[in-house]
Parts: C-alpha cells; sequence; structure tokens
C-alpha cells in the first residue's frame, strides 16, 4: 500500500438487471461485493473513497452515471495521490495481486505507442476491456474528465467515452475480472443469502399466465387485474331487517301481503300504508323507509285495518338498503396483486362477477426420494435402515400455508436414474400441476440422481443453495414442459422450513403476489444470530405479544417444531435490535 495510490470505488448503479436491488450489498459467496473490492483496494492504494448514495461521496445528481462518479471520486482524493485506481463494486473476485499488476503495468510503455500511456485497463477472461478496472495517471485522468465537461457534460455519458483517444495498455487479468450484473450470475457463484431468494425467483421464473376462473375456482389465485363490480350491491332497494316497509309520514295502514326476500315486488305502496318485510325482500315501489319488528308497535282498532306507528327510539332509524349502498356498477373492489381469499371471491359473486383474471392458484405435487422411506403407515417392525414417511405427507398443509392449491399425497421417487428421469419428464399427464415439490436428492451425495436428471431434460437451474440453517441444501429450476421443480432437504425439519420461505417466494413469483412481512423483535437475537449464515427456528407465542425462539434444533424429526406455529427468520449476522420474519408454517 501506498498513499501515492488511490482508489474510486463506483457503487451508485441503479442495479436495474437486479431488480432495483443495492448491487454492492449482495454477498457472493457469503460476502457483500462491495466490501470484496474495497478489501482489494486497500491493499494496494492508501485513501479508498467509495462513490455513490450512501458511500464517502456521491456523483451530482445520483446515478447520473459511472464518468460522473469517477469525477466525484476524484475530487474527495487528496493531492498526494498520483494513481487512480478505478474499479466498480461488482467485481466478487477481485484481489490485490490483481490491482498490483495493473499498477505496475501503468509504467510500461504502450504498445505501438511512444506516448507515455493514459491507464492501464484490465482485459477479462473473454478479451474484453473492463472499463471499470485500471489504473489512471492522475493528470490524464484529469485531463480526460475536463474534455468530456466542455464538450457536454459528464453526466449519462458511457463510460467509454473517458477512454476514447487515450493512449492505454492492456493487461489481461482473466477471472478476477468477471462482473456480476444479473440474478443468474450470483446464483452461478455459490448458494445465496435468504433475503435474496424472492428476488432470485422473480428473475428466473415467468410468471403464471392470468386465467379467467369461476370465483369459487379462483381462491388462492391473485388477481391479474382490478376486481370491478358489474352489478351494484345492492342491485335494489332491500330490507336490511325483518320489519315494515313504510311509504310516508305515519301512522301507517297495514295493507297488502307479506313481502318475502326472493319475489318480485307485488303491486306498490301508497302514502300512509305499510306492508310486512322479511329480510333481503324488495321494498315495493312507493316505500321509502323500512323499520323493523322492535322499533314499531301494532294495533287494531276493531275491524279495521292494523295500524304501525313508529316508537320514540325510532327516530332518526331507518333499515331500507338503497341500491348501491355498498357499492355501484363499475366501482373498484380490490387493485390487482390481492390474493382472492374466500371473502373476496364471495364478494365477487356479490358483485356480479361470474368470472375473475388471475395467476394460479399455484397447484403442486410432492414426490418424497430415498429408497429408505416407507409409507408414513408401514407397521412396525421396520426392516433395518429402513424409517417411515414422516414429513411428505406434513408438507400438504405447509405449502397449503405457503399459497399452494391442489397438493395432493405425496408421491414417491426410488433412488435410480429412471425413476428421477420419469418424475422430471412426467409434465405430460399432469398438465394441471404447476410445480413440482421433490423432498431429498438436493444434495451431490452417490444416491442424489437430481442434477444430473435435471441436465438431461434440459432443465435451467434457478436456485441452486441458500446460506441458511436448516433448509441450505434447497434448488429451484424451470423444466422445459413449463413446470417447475422445487427441490427440499431430506431431512423433515429442513424441508418444512425450506417450504415455509423458499415456498412461499416461489407462489409470489409465479403469481406476482406481494405480502408485507410480519416483523418482530427478539430478545437476544445477537446470541441466536450466525455470521455468513441465516437460521430458522421455531417460534413460540409467550403470551404478551411476543415469540420465544428455540436456540437448537435437529432436523432429522420435527418434535423440535410441535406447539409452535411459526418460524422465526434470523438474519445472518443479526445484531440485538434487528427485525425478524415471522412466518406462518401450518
Amino acid at each position: 500500500m501506498t498513499d501515492a495510490v488511490g482508489a474510486i470505488v463506483l457503487t451508485g448503479g441503479r442495479g436495474s438487471r437486479l431488480g432495483g436491488a443495492d448491487k454492492a450489498g449482495i454477498a457472493v459467496a457469503g460476502r457483500p461485493m462491495l466490501q470484496a473490492v474495497v478489501d482489494a483496494a486497500a491493499a494496494v492504494a492508501g485513501p479508498v473513497v467509495t462513490v455513490g448514495p450512501g458511500g464517502d461521496t456521491c456523483e451530482e445528481p445520483p446515478y447520473s452515471g459511472p464518468v460522473a462518479g469517477i469525477a466525484a471520486g476524484l475530487a474527495a482524493l487528496p493531492e498526494r495521490v498520483d494513481l487512480v485506481v478505478v474499479v466498480a463494486c461488482d467485481l466478487p473476485d477481485l484481489d490485490a495481486v490483481t490491482l498490483s499488476v495493473l499498477v505496475a503495468a501503468l509504467g510500461r510503455p504502450a504498445a505501438a505507442s511512444t506516448r507515455r500511456p493514459a491507464a492501464a485497463l484490465a482485459v477479462d477472461a473473454g478479451g474484453r476491456d473492463q472499463y471499470l478496472l485500471a489504473v489512471w495517471h492522475r493528470p490524464a485522468l484529469a485531463a480526460r474528465l475536463d474534455a468530456l465537461r466542455r464538450s457536454g457534460g459528464l453526466g449519462g455519458r458511457p463510460v467509454r467515452a473517458l477512454y476514447d483517444g487515450e493512449v492505454l495498455t492492456r493487461v489481461g487479468v482473466g477471472a478476477p475480472a468477471r462482473d456480476v450484473d444479473t440474478w443468474a450470475e450470483v446464483v452461478a457463484s455459490g448458494p445465496i443469502t435468504l433475503a435474496h431468494v424472492g428476488a432470485v425467483l422473480r428473475a428466473g421464473l415467468a410468471p403464471l399466465p392470468p386465467t379467467a376462473l369461476p370465483p369459487l375456482g379462483a381462491i388462492g389465485g391473485v388477481l391479474a387485474a382490478p376486481l370491478v363490480a358489474a352489478d351494484p350491491m345492492p342491485r335494489q332497494p332491500v330490507s336490511a331487517m325483518d320489519g315494515y316497509a313504510l311509504a310516508g309520514p305515519g301512522p301507517w295502514r297495514l295493507t297488502g301481503p307479506a313481502l318475502r326476500a326472493g319475489t318480485s315486488t307485488p303491486g306498490g305502496l301508497i302514502s300512509g300504508t305499510a306492508a310486512p318485510i322479511a329480510t333481503g325482500a324488495l321494498v315495493p315501489a312507493g316505500g321509502d323507509r323500512v323499520l323493523r319488528h322492535e322499533l314499531v308497535e301494532v294495533t287494531r282498532d276493531g275491524s279495521g285495518p292494523a295500524v304501525v306507528t313508529a316508537l320514540p327510539e325510532a327516530t332518526g332509524q331507518d333499515d331500507l338498503r338503497p341500491a348501491g349502498e355498498d357499492w355501484t356498477a363499475g366501482h373498484e373492489l380490490t387493485e390487482a396483486g390481492v390474493t382472492l381469499d374466500p371473502a373476496l371471491a364471495s364478494a365477487a359473486l356479490s358483485a356480479g362477477l361470474t368470472s375473475v383474471t388471475v395467476r394460479g392458484p399455484v397447484r403442486a405435487t410432492v414426490v418424497t426420494t430415498g429408497d429408505e422411506v416407507m409409507p408414513a403407515d408401514s407397521p412396525s417392525p421396520l426392516p433395518p435402515g429402513r424409517i417411515r414417511d414422516t414429513v411428505g405427507p406434513l408438507l400438504v398443509g405447509a405449502l397449503g400455508r405457503a399459497g399452494f392449491a391442489g397438493t395432493g399425497p405425496p408421491g414417491h421417487c426410488p433412488d435410480t436414474a429412471d425413476a428421477m428421469d420419469s418424475v422430471l419428464f412426467g409434465g405430460a399427464g399432469q398438465p394441471a400441476v404447476h410445480v413440482v415439490v421433490l423432498v431429498g436428492a438436493t444434495g451431490r451425495g452417490v444416491a442424489d440422481h437430481l442434477r444430473p436428471a435435471l441436465e438431461r431434460a434440459g432443465a435451467t437451474i434457478v436456485l441452486d443453495g441458500v446460506r441458511v440453517r436448516p433448509g441450505g441444501s434447497q434448488l429451484v429450476a424451470a423444466l422445459p414442459d413449463g413446470r417447475v421443480l422445487l427441490g427440499l432437504p431430506g431431512n423433515p425439519l429442513a424441508a418444512v422450513s425450506a417450504a415455509a420461505t423458499t415456498g412461499r417466494a416461489l407462489v409470489d413469483a409465479l403469481t406476482g403476489r406481494t405480502r408485507p412481512a410480519v416483523l418482530a423483535r427478539v430478545t437476544g437475537l445477537d446470541r441466536l444470530s450466525a455470521p455468513g449464515r441465516a437460521r430458522i427456528l421455531p417460534a413460540r407465542p409467550d403470551g404478551a405479544g411476543g415469540w420465544t425462539l428455540s436456540s437448537r434444533v435437529r432436523t432429522a424429526h420435527l418434535a423440535d417444531l410441535a406447539g409452535a406455529p411459526a418460524l422465526a427468520v434470523i438474519p445472518e449476522g443479526a445484531g440485538a435490535d434487528d427485525l425478524v420474519e415471522i412466518v406462518d408454517w401450518i
């Protein structure tokens, strides 16, 4: 490290290909990319300046591009700096050796030129120039920035413009120049953080197409369009209570037959008359008020008609529901992106809708794996080395809680390549299934045939491993026939944990569902968290509005989930005051 060398680390991109995520904070192979780059830069440079929102300085205006960011970083470096390392924050494999090679190369003459090179520019393993991995002579960099200011300004300039016309020394550096711009590239670098699972699945999977379904058949789906009423509610004036329909001022002479729900209104009422009316019955023409039985007195004088008189407590009361009281035709009951639950399906029927447009419901089938696994109802004694299926039947409820629908009894796949191929190639006969939930075979052991079968099937692996315990060995793949494979770990607690978290995120990705997280504070969180991975722990209500967490669990069974209706998601390296997400699993 020398004070004559300074470094500018650019962090200010919008991360558009990462769905707007903060690229600098994304961990690759367990380490935030910005930290990896800053550590490499600090090993060869004295001052290191990070540029971008939240950094040591920021381009003006924010997000105005890398050239403006480099100018802001250069202004922040002390005058003693002669050589300037320019590097983006998305190079997770960058190391000090690579930067040292670039610094040393700047002292050599550029090829085919007698002029002093302005910069040493890295070339990646594919032979491409990496404009955001270079070392500049400070005067040359300052001069180039000044020229660009005079010729139209720095904002929005492509970074290549900084190098046009300059004499460069190109240095092949290979793998350390690899940049990470997409979630697929993050996944290719190893297990991802649990917090990024949703973004990875949204980027890697196509959402289900919108489908028009009857409201009751669409429960569990997510609205792909706003829910707009076809009819007003109620459609005509009706009575809200059993009582009397009244016309004009009282007292009222009782006349006509009783008005019942479900029949058309016979005739009408003239002023000063009343008719008995049932809840939900149409109010006859001329009726302008309804009073329930307990708000009136009915008297009869001789052989004349009965007389209905309002009691004093009826003042200001009216049990007539006018047409459109709850909503009018064309009223938006709810926006797109909302899950159609039973109550909303009922409201859709009340609004006169015979179909709604939804993505989903997401239908799944569960398949357990392992030659050692026997049906759950197998009688004792079991053969040596065999176990009952203690998780497959339970996953039906856990997946339902995560948002899946139509999950039937689990099937089973023996530990053979042919059997695994049958699971992956069997979609033609299951057009109604969107997701195959596979329990086990996600590792790389001698009996795990999943990955070779995915390759034979031409599947695309979207997610392969998550930095979480339990449940890290999980996998999501897009199958060529349009189905999605959700591979869960074989251990029961790990399988439930992954189904409740990644399974939920998978439904979100396929349907466009958005869910606010349920967050809570947990005492002693700093003692429960682990560096480099998230933890999922059983959570039990403590009776005082909080949660009690199990600090140690065994994954080979579900005994530690007894009495725990939820799971607490502990972020990796969480501090004592951080919030944790509470996820219902059953």
